[in-house]
C-alpha cells in the first residue's frame, strides 16, 4: 500500500466516525487540511522525479548483468574500506556552498529532462522531446536501462544512504528524502542512468566525447556531494552502467535508436554521414586526477592497499600472481573458462581475432592514458616490496595511473559480453577480479584500477564507430552462435 492510499483510508475513517457532534467539525477540518497537505506533497514529488513510462528499457532486470555476481559487497561502516567513503563524504559537504555544490543540487533531478539539459549543454545543442525526438528517445531508454542495471544489488544490500547514516537531511534540491530512505544506496541508480547515457552519446557524437563523458562523470560525483550516495555506490554505478552498455549492443532496438539519433544529430549539426576521426577520449579531460598524498582522498587508497595486501598469502593471492599475464592467449584461456565453449585460435578463430583486435586497441588506449602524468606505485610509496620483488625495478619506472591491466582486462570482458551475453555475469566477474589482482600485488592503488575500468568502457564506446571493429564483432557473434547451438529465442 502506498502512502497516499494509507492516509486517505485514515482520513475516511476519521470522517465516518460516530462521535460527539462537537468533535465532528474538528475531525472534518483535520481531514481537509491533511488532504490539502498530501496533494501539495504529491505535487512536489511529481516535480522532483519524472514519471517513468512503461517499456522504456531495452532489457529487463533479469536480462541485464547481475551486479551482485560481478561486484563486491559494499563496505561496512566497521570496515577499514569505509575510510574512503567517509573521506569523500566530508569532501562532498565541503563543496556544497560552492558553484560545484549548486550544480550537484540541480543535478539531483532524476530522468531524461535533466539529462537532456546536461548533455545538450555538453554538445552545444538543445535537446527536447519535440525538436529532437530520436535523441530524446535514446536518452530515455539508455538511461533507464542503466538505472535498471543497479536494481538487483540495491534490493539485496539495502545499504543506508549517507544522509540517513549521518542523521542529516539529503541536500539535493530535487531529492525525495522518504523515497531515498526506503531505496538502497548501492549501486547508485542516478549514476547508472548518467554514465550509460554518456557512453551512448559519446558513441553517437564522438566530436563531443570528452565533454559528454566529463559531464557524465560529474553527474555521478554530484550524488556524493548531496549526501545521497557514498563514493563506492557511485563507483559501482559506473561499472553497472558500463556492463549494461555492453549488453545494449546485443539489442537491435538499441542499434536502430542509435542510428536514428545519430542521423538527427548530424542533420542538426550539419555533419556529413561518414565517420569522423575524433580519436579516442582523453582521460585528463574526463576523470579527476588521482589523489595526491596530501589529499584526504588518498586515505581510501591507503586503506584498500593494506586490506588487499592481506590476501597475498592466500589462494586469491596465488590467482593474482597468475593474473600478471597480459597476453592474447591468457585472455582466451581465462575468459574461456567462463563460457560454454572452448575459446582458442584453433577452435574459435573469429572470436580470437576479435579479442586480438580489441586487445590491440585497448593497448593504444593504455599508452594514451599513461602519457598524461606519473604516479608512484603503491609498493614504492609505502617503501616496501611488491608481492613479486623481481618485478619491482621495472614497475617502479612506470606510472601507476591508470592501471593498464585493468583497462585491458575489463575492456575485453565488456567486449565478450557483446558476443556471449548468456555468460555475461561470469565474464564480468573474471574481468573485475583481474583488475583487483593488481591491488593485491601492490602494483596499483584502487583508484588506478577504477580509472582503468572507466577508460575501457569509453574506449569500447568509441570503437563501435570503427568499421573494422564492427566486422570483427559480427563474425565473432556468428561463430559463437554457430558453436553454442540455437537459443530458446531462436
Amino acid at each position: 500500500m502506498n502512502r497516499f492510499v494509507f492516509h486517505v483510508r485514515i482520513i475516511s475513517y476519521l470522517c465516518s466516525m460516530k462521535t460527539k457532534a462537537s468533535h465532528i467539525a474538528q475531525y472534518r477540518l483535520f481531514a481537509l487540511l491533511t488532504i490539502l497537505t498530501l496533494c501539495a506533497s504529491l505535487q512536489v514529488t511529481a516535480q522532483n522525479t519524472e514519471r517513468r513510462p512503461n517499456n522504456t528499457t531495452y532489457f529487463s532486470t533479469n536480462e541485464l548483468p547481475d551486479p551482485t555476481v560481478y561486484l563486491p559487497v559494499p563496505p561496512d561502516t566497521a570496515s577499514t574500506l569505509f575510510v574512503g567513503d567517509f573521506m569523500r563524504w566530508i569532501w562532498g559537504k565541503s563543496v556544497r556552498s560552492t558553484e560545484r555544490g549548486r550544480q550537484a543540487s540541480w543535478e539531483s533531478l532524476y530522468g531524461v529532462r535533466r539529462m537532456a539539459t546536461v548533455y545538450g549543454d555538453a554538445m552545444n545543442m538543445k535537446i527536447t522531446e519535440e525538436d529532437t525526438p530520436a535523441i530524446w528517445r535514446l536518452l530515455q531508454r539508455v538511461g533507464e536501462t542503466g538505472n535498471k542495471a543497479t536494481g538487483k544489488a540495491k534490493r539485496k544490500y539495502m545499504r543506508v544512504r549517507p544522509f540517513a547514516r549521518m542523521n542529516e537531511h539529503v541536500w539535493g534540491e530535487f531529492d525525495n528524502e522518504w523515497d531515498l530512505r526506503h531505496n538502497g544506496s548501492y549501486p547508485s541508480g542516478h549514476t547508472g542512468f548518467g554514465w550509460s547515457t554518456a557512453l551512448a552519446l559519446a558513441e553517437m557524437a564522438p566530436e563531443y566525447q570528452d565533454t559528454i563523458l566529463r559531464r557524465g562523470y560529474e553527474y555521478g560525483d554530484s550524488r556524493v556531494i548531496v549526501g545521497a550516495h557514498w563514493q563506492s555506490d557511485v563507483d559501482a554505478g559506473r561499472l553497472a552502467a558500463s556492463a549494461a552498455f555492453a549488453r545494449l549492443h546485443t539489442s537491435t532496438e538499441y542499434s536502430e535508436d542509435l542510428e536514428n539519433a545519430r542521423a538527427e544529430y548530424r542533420r542538426i549539426k550539419g555533419i556529413k554521414a561518414q565517420a569522423t576521426s575524433a580519436g579516442y577520449p582523453h582521460i585528463e579531460h574526463i576523470i579527476d586526477s588521482p589523489a595526491d598524498t596530501a589529499s584526504y582522498h588518498y586515505y581510501g587508497d591507503v586503506a584498500y592497499y593494506w586490506q588487499a595486501k592481506s590476501e597475498r598469502n592466500t589462494l586469491r593471492g596465488e590467482e593474482a600472481v597468475t593474473d600478471t599475464a597480459c597476453t592474447i592467449n591468457y585472455f582466451l584461456q581465462t575468459y574461456g573458462a567462463c563460457t560454454n565453449i572452448p575459446i582458442d585460435i584453433t577452435s574459435t578463430p573469429d572470436i580470437a581475432a576479435y579479442v586480438t583486435y580489441v586487445f590491440d586497441e585497448l593497448c593504444n588506449a593504455c599508452s594514451q592514458s599513461k602519457s598524461t602524468g606519473f604516479r608512484l606505485r603503491p609498493f614504492v610509496r609505502m617503501g616496501e616490496h611488491s608481492a613479486l620483488p623481481e618485478k619491482d625495478e621495472r614497475y617502479s619506472k612506470s606510472s601507476s595511473y591508470p592501471s593498464s591491466h585493468s583497462i585491458i582486462g575489463w575492456g575485453i570482458a565488456l567486449a565478450l559480453v557483446e558476443v556471449m551475453p548468456d555468460c555475461q555475469d561470469a565474464i564480468l566477474k573474471r574481468g573485475y577480479e583481474y583488475g583487483r589482482s593488481r591491488t593485491i600485488l601492490g602494483f596499483h592503488f584502487k583508484s588506478d584500477v577504477q580509472a582503468g575500468r572507466l577508460v575501457s568502457s569509453y574506449t569500447l564506446a568509441r570503437l563501435h564507430n570503427e568499421p573494422d571493429f564492427r566486422q570483427f564483432l559480427t563474425a565473432a557473434q556468428k561463430e559463437y552462435k554457430d558453436a553454442s547451438g540455437p537459443t530458446p529465442e531462436d
